[in-house]
């Protein structure tokens, strides 16, 4: 179910693309703190999205089903090369971040809707954290969550194939 997620949220997150028609974000991965010891991390793209899965507080249904309202938290990190400041001759490149936060709301929320396995519910944003401590790389939060349901425990039902031949 985690991997149907993660997977489906970055083709969603490839629909973004530039006046060119080239995708916007140029790396994808799991969250795993990638700022943190930046110089021993491998080399990545900017814009970067990593993805994390918050705690997942599982409710049973009963014969091997499950549910959960499911957050996911989206590291969105981009290279900050001009000044922000107002009235600036760069601010309109340097906040481009911010458009790239409203293209990523977007095109995710309502994701899931309908017919989705798993039984997944829409994609909704609960959360935006606006980095305010950055320097060359700034990473800023966006966080979603919809309600999933997993039935991957469940027995697999068998269809039994009977054939009769009658003579008469």
């Amino acid at each position: 179910m985690r991997k149907f997620i993660y997977q489906s949220i970055i083709e969603k997150l490839k629909e973004i693309k530039d006046e060119s028609g080239n995708p916007v974000i140029l790396h994808f991965d799991i969250w795993n703190n990638n700022l943190v010891y930046i110089q021993e991390e491998q080399a990545f793209y900017t814009p970067a999205v990593f993805i994390e899965f918050q705690p997942i507080q599982w409710r049973h249904q009963g014969g091997g089903a499950r549910e959960a309202a499911v957050g996911i938290v989206l590291h969105v990190v981009t290279q900050r090369n001009e000044p922000t400041l107002n009235d600036g001759r760069y601010e309109e490149r340097a906040l481009r971040f911010f458009d790239l936060l409203t293209d990523i709301n977007r095109v995710l929320h309502g994701h899931f809707k309908s017919g989705v396995e798993f039984g997944h519910d829409a994609l909704t944003a609960t959360q935006s954290n606006t980095d305010h401590d950055f320097d060359e790389l700034q990473e800023n939060i966006e966080i979603f969550t919809c309600h999933a349901q997993d039935v991957s425990a469940m027995p697999v039902k068998q269809t039994i194939s009977t054939s009769v031949k009658i003579n008469i």
